[in-house]
């Protein structure tokens, strides 16, 4: 009964958190394939994806920065929601290049005005998306009081936001492309700016607590926090949890393209709809009870043991989907995505703001997210379009699942070593 009595002061943030990640899942987890459809080779889309998330490491602590020492949290929110629902529908206007082999070469590509066009409107819309992720998060944690354990239960909404809206707009892309060579994402633009433009007025009347602290030693505090061992370390993890990430966001779209194009072919004309439903099984089934039950399971295991159960995680996943050959296999595995996404980012979300000095919210959750998204995911993104590239979808996912599991095994050892030895690493 709990999770239906909804305490309707906190609604707006629930409302906002719904819409925001509803009119980002039509694009974000079809970026790849959008690319690919143009005629971009794996290793090009995977060096757009890699400029991408390298701009989380200025623009989210930069945007933390900012909006914590002048106080402008709601102005800059609000501009980045609205932006993006201004620029996502132009991606549709501008016209994919043409190659007689399908696929352009790297001189075609670099030279095509359609390719910078592409790059630079998806650059401008991912920076606003990154505006507006960190910024939700710490305004979120601003109306709870910093209490971690009601964190997760706002921000499941956003995954339950992302699940509907990954169904609906798979299978009305799929409706639209019916009798079509390659899918028609119009509908997928559509419904995100739609999206985007409601979320503008929940948020618009939104309440945006801006800090109370002092700002003029942000840098400082930042600098004091790293300078602790521990927290070092769970950069460290937050770095090796963005790179697993990384193939999720951006090549798992692409990897059942190639279960359909290469194994099974009867299920290419409804492969939106697979995928689609693939993402709300990975929030609806995956992601939102663990954002419910995260705060009280962080609680129990701490927020380093939480990395350890996520990677551990990763690995089986990865594993499973290098023996899979039927796109509908993948379904059941997507509800592992709330342990391997789920606990891992709300663990880092929480631990962030249990070690920001007072003043520096905004500024210590944007290491975090630099952390995770910026250097982890931009590093998977490269390594995901180069293991794509030369040895395929599926031993790409065997290779980073054996990783994974060295990587947990190494992850438990560390945590061991620092709990004996807590008196020495400070």
């Amino acid at each position: 009964m709990g999770f239906l009595n909804i305490n309707t002061d906190l609604l707006p943030i629930k409302t906002h958190y719904f819409l925001y990640d509803a009119a980002n899942s039509p694009i974000n987890p079809y970026l790849s394939t959008i690319a690919k459809q143009r005629g971009y080779s794996s290793s090009i889309v995977g060096n757009i994806l890699t400029f991408l998330l390298l701009l989380n490491i200025v623009v989210k602590p930069l945007t933390g920065y900012i909006t914590d020492r002048w106080k402008c949290r709601r102005t800059v929110f609000l501009c980045a929601i609205l932006l993006n629902g201004l620029i996502t529908p132009t991606l549709y206007l501008i016209p994919g290049a043409t190659s007689s082999t399908g696929e352009l070469s790297n001189a075609e590509t670099f030279g095509s005005l359609q390719f910078w066009l592409f790059t630079f409107v998806v650059t401008l819309r991912m920076i606003l998306f990154m505006i507006g992720e960190v910024l939700q998060e710490t305004i979120c944690m601003g109306i709870l009081g910093g209490d971690t354990v009601k964190f997760g239960m706002q921000r499941l909404w956003g995954a339950a936001g992302w699940g509907v809206m990954s169904m609906i707009s798979g299978g009305s892309i799929d409706w639209y492309s019916t009798g079509l060579a390659q899918k028609n994402h119009l509908p997928g633009y559509l419904l995100s700016a739609a999206s985007f433009f409601v979320d503008f007025v929940v948020a618009f009347n939104l309440k945006v607590p801006e800090t109370d602290g002092p700002t003029t030693n942000i840098l400082k505090d930042v600098k004091v926090v790293l300078k602790n061992a521990k927290v070092c370390v769970f950069l460290v993890w937050a770095i090796i949890g963005g790179i697993f990430t990384a193939y999720i966001w951006f090549y798992f779209i692409w990897y059942l393209d190639d279960l359909a194009n290469i194994y099974h072919p009867e299920r290419k004309s409804m492969i939106s709809s697979i995928e689609g439903f693939s993402l709300t099984i990975e929030c609806l089934g995956g992601e939102v009870p663990f954002f419910y039950l995260s705060g009280h399971l962080i609680k129990r295991t701490g927020h380093m043991t939480a990395f350890s159960i996520s990677f551990a995680m990763f690995a089986l996943r990865f594993l499973l989907y290098s023996v899979i050959r039927d796109p509908l296999w993948v379904l059941p595995v997507e509800m592992l995505n709330g342990i391997t996404f789920g606990l891992s980012y709300i663990a880092g979300i929480s631990y962030s703001a249990k070690i920001a000095p007072v003043g520096s919210e905004g500024t210590v959750q944007g290491l975090f997210a630099m952390a995770f998204q910026g250097f982890g995911a931009s590093l998977g993104a490269t390594l995901a379009g180069y293991t794509f590239s030369h040895l395929g979808s599926v031993m790409a996912f065997r290779l980073i699942g054996f990783t994974a599991l060295v990587m947990c095994i190494i992850q438990i050892a560390v945590n061991q070593f620092i709990n004996r030895n807590r008196r020495l690493i400070t």
